[in-house]
């Protein structure tokens, strides 16, 4: 019995030690210090934690690290004696993975997330995907790619049937991440292809967790006839500090000023948006709620009340006008149901993208002089990267510009920041001359922000917002507000607003009573005056991230 059980163990010493492991074993290690230099891999946080006595964290951390590590080593095993066709296949996949790792690497400086899929697959246009891969593609994952099919083709194929090994190694990968989605958030250092499949693994569960059921009713409050428009407009990648009329050294605003000095804008000056994401921050706006009321771990992102329902209830006729796609993607499915009126990008379609604004704008201005009682959701098309795309070459004002659409480069800041401001120049002033405010017909109210701001290379950076990192810039979360309309307004410009305010604002100007809000949500900009400023917060990353705190400070 010992001879026959020393002879399974020598032989599986000895299947363990050929060659294919030794070279697999070493491809590891090499990809493993090959990342660690060229990526940002925190590997350190956890031996931190550990010397903080926080065991269950650092612990807990190394633990996946490692399994992740034993993981690779077998996958690259298993590969290196398959049959061709299954050699090709694993190729493939990790091609495809370290390409799409080290462009989020070489834009956020971290692997992807099940939130980064998401958006990917279903909030981005497609003009941001092309725009998003051509910035960020970074070439330097050519070199383990190169060298891992060199030595997949290296090695001859040993089993008729190595499709079993792989699929038995991808089953085990798929089972273990399957079975901790509850306790991770799927962001412990690893490579670059465990990082790949574990967002592909964990994203479906990550979704299907969460609320897929209706939104709290809210109670019906008509009017006998409202008796104003109240447009919302969203902007996309507008920065704040990047509008003359909040003291930016560049004429960028003239035709805001204009309405200024006629006392027709009522500005806030610069806010904090809720988060660096459009739909993170789109989402907060849509619902009331704020960083205060984050993590939400019990998706009340969800559930809560939306504006349209808030609309309808005080009597508006509901119009979403999207500047940006074709599909329903505000909210959750249930939503479309509150709005009397959609129009998908497709309906705003001008002579050239960067005038699809302008039609919106004209859009707008048709129905406030047509009737009253319409509450008006705007998402504009704005200035997303890459700017050279948002306006003709005829209104370059500042020079030189930076036509080259592919990989933000620090060094080209000024060339980047001069594109930047002629694309708000030209999308602001066309969207706003094209709303025809002196001939308004009706009483109309339009509020005004963007969604995030730009880095715009200032810490450099190489990517434009959508930072995760608790030391995110507060560049990323910079945003106008301001409020037109010709009839007078009393708001106290000392203040200091963010996106949290404007919720309860839209609702003040709908006269919807305070009593029938289902919630008491932060202050009113028509209420808010200077004593009331407080400390300003935003968030990055996962709304219902249970370990890492994302509320980072605007306000330095």
């Amino acid at each position: 019995m010992m001879i026959r059980l020393r002879t399974i163990l020598r032989s599986f010493w000895d299947a363990l030690w050929m060659k294919e492991t030794l070279v697999a074993l070493i491809f590891l290690l090499a990809l493993i210090v090959f990342e660690c230099i060229v990526l940002t891999v925190p590997l350190r946080l956890y031996v931190t934690k550990i010397a903080q006595r926080e065991f269950a964290f650092g612990l807990g951390g190394l633990f996946l690290v490692l399994i992740s590590w034993l993981w690779a080593l077998a996958f690259f095993r298993a590969s290196l004696t398959a049959s061709g066709r299954v050699k090709i296949f694993c190729f493939l996949m990790f091609a495809l993975a370290v390409f799409f790792e080290y462009g989020y690497q070489n834009a956020f400086s971290r692997f992807s997330s099940v939130e980064d899929l998401r958006v990917a697959l279903f909030d981005a246009t497609s003009e941001q995907r092309r725009g998003s891969i051509a910035a960020y593609l970074d070439w330097r994952a050519a070199l383990p790619a190169v060298v891992y099919g060199a030595l997949l083709f290296k090695f001859r194929a040993t089993r008729r049937a190595s499709w079993k090994p792989i699929a038995l190694v991808l089953a085990v990968f798929a089972i273990f991440f399957s079975s901790i989605s509850s306790f991770t958030n799927g962001q412990f250092p690893t490579v670059s292809l465990d990082a790949f499949l574990r967002t592909a693994v964990l994203s479906p569960w990550k979704w299907a967790s969460g609320y897929h059921g209706p939104r709290e009713q809210v109670f019906i409050h008509r009017q006998l006839d409202p008796k104003n428009n109240v447009v919302f407009v969203v902007d996309e990648s507008i920065r704040g500090d990047h509008l003359g009329i909040n003291g930016y050294q560049r004429n960028t605003t003239p035709y805001l000023a204009e309405l200024q000095t006629k006392g027709w804008l009522y500005n806030s000056g610069i806010a904090s948006s809720g988060g660096t994401c459009s739909e993170k921050s789109d989402s907060l706006l849509f619902t009331g709620m704020t960083p205060a009321d984050l993590p939400d771990t019990t998706f009340e992102i969800r559930r809560r009340p939306n504006l349209f329902q808030y609309a309808k209830a005080a009597g508006y006729k509901t119009i979403f006008l999207d500047g940006q796609k074709e599909t329903y993607w505000l909210g959750t499915s249930y939503d479309r149901q509150y709005i009397d009126d959609w129009k998908p990008s497709s309906t705003f379609q001008g002579a050239e993208n960067f005038d699809l604004d302008a039609v919106i704008g004209k859009k707008i201005a048709s129905l406030v002089n047509n009737s009253t009682g319409q509450f008006i959701f705007v998402i504009k098309r704005g200035v997303h990267y890459p700017y050279v795309a948002n306006f003709p070459a005829t209104a370059a004002e500042w020079q030189p510009v930076d036509t080259v659409e592919t990989e933000i480069d620090p060094a080209r800041k000024e060339q980047l920041v001069n594109t930047y401001d002629n694309a708000l120049k030209y999308n602001i002033e066309s969207f706003f001359l094209s709303l025809n405010v002196e001939h308004w017909q009706n009483k109309t109210v339009l509020v005004y922000t963007s969604d995030h701001g730009q880095t715009l290379s200032e810490h450099g950076e190489r990517h434009t917002h959508c930072g995760t990192a608790s030391d995110t810039a507060p560049t990323e979360a910079n945003v106008p507000i301001f409020i037109v309309r010709r009839e007078a307004l009393l708001i106290d410009s000392a203040y200091r607003p963010s996106h949290a305010n404007l919720f309860a604002t839209l609702l003040d100007l709908m006269n919807f009573p305070k009593e029938d809000r289902r919630y008491a949500y932060a202050t009113s900009l028509l209420e808010a005056k200077a004593a009331d400023s407080r400390q300003r917060f935003f968030w990055v990353g996962d709304f219902s991230n249970r370990v890492l705190n994302g509320r980072v400070p605007f306000d330095r």
